[in-house]
């Protein structure tokens, strides 16, 4: 058998003897404290004083209350969220929502890490003809321990 024929052989079965954890993750889901960080689009700086509004989307969600929270010094509020799989988030200035963003649940990083796949999208901007987005958005679900997506 040749060298290269014995590395495959080898891989392959390190391969199967690792698929009964390949759907294994540390990373939890679902319902729990998600932290949303604003920050303005043209200068950077974290936006104080803001409202957010979260709100379930679809049947996973009918009839639970939304979250609310402001903004702190820091650009930075801390929701919790139920295990609603989409979410419906609204930042709101004088009683007016500014601008609505789309937040799928499961592509949350958790603990400062990143995602894989962007968890935000902008749905209705705040300009003029709603499409451009005046504040930038950083959310990372916030759980104890090691659990970090990389």
């Amino acid at each position: 058998m040749s060298i290269a024929r014995s590395v495959a052989r080898a891989a392959l079965l390190a391969t199967i003897a690792l698929l009964p954890f390949a759907g294994c993750r540390s990373v939890p889901t679902g319902a729990g404290a998600y932290m949303v960080t604003v920050s303005e689009v043209e200068s950077g700086k974290r936006v104080e004083g803001l409202a957010i509004v979260a709100t379930g989307t679809g049947s996973s969600a009918r009839g639970a209350k939304p979250a609310m929270a402001l903004t702190d010094e820091d650009g930075v509020a801390v929701l919790a969220f139920g295990n609603w799989g989409a979410i419906d988030l609204q930042l709101v200035s004088d009683e007016k929502a500014i601008e609505r963003w789309l937040v799928t649940q499961e592509r949350v990083a958790v603990n400062g890490g990143k995602s894989s796949i962007e968890p935000l999208r902008l749905m209705v901007g705040a300009d003029g003809n709603g499409g451009t987005a005046r504040y930038r958005l950083a959310i990372t679900r916030v759980e104890k321990g090691p659990a970090v997506d990389n």
